[in-house]
């Protein structure tokens, strides 16, 4: 019997792969499911944080100042660097509009001091998008 290893998925955001098998000199297609969630992405999650505070995910790469834009980017790098440890700071930094990593770092070190000093205005917003993702993450497992 001829047996060979079939690769890992490397996209994610596929749902299946077909993979070209030889057995007996008759070829067949086997199709291989990746094991980790599909919509278990960091741009899923972002989205999903944006549509969570009644804001469009195209906000995250905006340019801008305004208070909620930075509350969101705020919020999506903390979660992404919670929930996607494996990003590095340089790949999260491009999920908003190819900021710096200190960047990313600076918007997560604000994030936990608007939590530490209890600002009431950021905790609700970070509570209504950890309740968004919990739920999102439920629904993928």
């Amino acid at each position: 019997m001829y047996y060979t290893s079939i690769a890992q998925v490397s996209n994610r955001n596929s749902v299946a792969i077909s993979v070209n098998e030889k057995v007996s000199n008759t070829d067949f297609n086997i199709l291989q499911y990746p094991t980790e969630q599909v919509n278990s992405t960091p741009l899923r999650m972002l989205h999903v944080i944006a549509l969570a505070l009644d804001m469009s995910p195209e906000c995250y790469k905006t340019k801008t100042r305004v208070r909620n834009i930075v509350d969101l980017r705020f919020i999506g790098s903390l979660f992404l660097r919670q929930y996607f440890p494996a990003l590095t700071l340089h790949q999260i930094a491009a999920y908003f509009g190819g900021q710096d990593h200190t960047s990313v770092i600076n918007a997560i070190s604000r994030a936990h001091n608007l939590i530490y000093v209890r600002d009431s205005r950021f905790i609700k917003k970070y509570n209504t998008a950890l309740k968004s993702v919990n739920t999102w993450l439920k629904k993928d497992a």
